[in-house]
């Protein structure tokens, strides 16, 4: 429904300044605001994108990075009291950037470097797309700062913005938006547009993003496997390389830990998750992950 909704837009012609993708974490919102700028910036005119013009390369190679995590060299910095601030991201494509929070928030900065480049004629394009991801996490200031551009957005100037969490959007952005609903992939759906093999999909839980990143880390499964297995020695060399895993690494084996257990939940599995689940929270404040895997490991055992 929301993809014939988008596609009627395209064919008419009539993009409006401000859209809103809402949905459940891994519905499609940011794939499909992709495929959606594709179509508004194909040189060619074409709906959905012709991925021949080099408007439409230029986004499939960002879309594919993005969706790899592979962000470091797109990322556009900007020089503030002699320090290095980040604002948006930016492939080769001049008229397509990516708010996409800095930390664990959209800053007021980063909105007012997007709202510069809302000014900016079209290089490539006849028009500019401005990607707010996870617009939830923008600050009060962000969000007003937003607020004033979405009200008269340049003519040639698109904002779209995607969010799993609707309701902590400000009612005066959502009045400003045409609002579009995703309900999330099918099975089959993400085993054809990630190129992923069934188990892979069942273990996304519909969640296209989720899927492209098992893809690149298929070990990840092996060893979530193994370590329920619960042998001491398998359990004690992958709590230890846990440590040294990046953030997005250590989320990833911990959800599919997660998705194995629940598949029997029951009175037994119920104190694991709980640990799962805090050891989820305590990530990003550095906690000890050999340490609480091995509690894990502790508590199948008991």
């Amino acid at each position: 429904m929301e993809k014939k909704f988008l596609e009627n837009l395209l064919k008419l012609g009539r993009i409006p300044g401000g859209l809103l993708f809402y949905g459940k974490e891994g519905s499609g919102k940011t794939y499909t605001a992709f495929e959606f700028t594709k179509g508004v910036l194909c040189l060619k005119g074409e709906v959905w994108g012709c991925n021949e013009c080099p408007s439409c390369k230029h986004i499939n190679n960002l879309k594919d990075k993005f969706f790899k995590g592979e962000t470091e060299n797109l990322k556009v910095y900007e020089e503030k009291d002699g320090k290095k601030q980040f604002v948006y991201l930016m492939g080769e494509h001049p008229d397509f950037i990516i708010v996409i929070p800095h930390g664990n928030y959209i800053k007021i900065d980063q909105i007012r470097k997007a709202k510069e480049f809302a000014y900016i004629r079209p290089a490539l394009s006849g028009r500019k797309v401005i990607l707010i991801d996870d617009a939830h996490t923008m600050t009060n200031q962000s969000s007003n700062a937003l607020l004033k551009v979405l009200e008269e957005p340049p003519a040639d100037t698109t904002f779209i913005l995607t969010t799993s969490r609707k309701a902590a959007i400000l009612p005066t952005i959502l009045s400003r938006t045409f609002q579009v609903e995703f309900k999330g992939f099918t099975k089959e759906e993400v085993m054809r547009i990630a190129n992923v093999n069934e188990e892979i999909a069942e273990l996304s839980g519909g969640s296209l993003k989720k899927a492209l990143l098992l893809k690149e880390k298929k070990n990840l499964i092996d060893k979530v496997k193994r370590f329920l297995e619960n042998e001491p020695y398998e359990v004690y060399k992958i709590a230890t390389e846990f440590e040294n895993w990046e953030t997005e690494e250590k989320r990833l084996f911990l959800d599919l830990l997660e998705t194995f257990l629940m598949k029997e939940p029951s009175e037994e599995t119920a104190p694991i998750l709980d640990k799962i689940r805090l050891m989820k929270e305590g990530i990003p404040r550095g906690i000890n992950g050999t340490l609480w895997l091995i509690e894990v490991s502790s508590l199948m055992i008991a």
